[in-house]
C-alpha cells in the first residue's frame, strides 16, 4: 500500500473521498475455451495495472483513478 493522498471531493455528491489504497487490476489476455485449450500460454497479453481506489463516506461511491508513481 502507498501513503495515504489527502482527501479529495467527491464530484456526485460534494461529500469526502478517503483514500483506499492501490490496487492491481488484471487486464488483457483471454477468457472462456481459450484459457481451456492454451492454458497458461492463453495469459501472455496479460498486464498489471495500478489504480487507487476512492470511496466516499457519504453517498458510497467508488473512484478509481490510475495510481501516480
Amino acid at each position: 500500500m502507498s501513503t495515504p493522498v489527502p482527501s479529495v471531493v467527491c464530484l456526485r455528491c460534494g461529500g469526502t473521498l478517503q483514500s483506499m489504497g492501490v490496487e492491481q487490476f488484471r487486464v488483457g489476455g483471454t477468457s472462456g475455451g481459450w484459457k481451456l485449450l492454451f492454458g497458461e500460454w492463453a495469459e501472455l497479453g496479460e498486464q498489471m495495472l495500478p489504480f487507487e481506489l476512492f470511496a466516499c463516506g457519504r453517498c458510497r461511491r467508488v473512484e478509481m483513478r490510475v495510481a501516480s508513481g
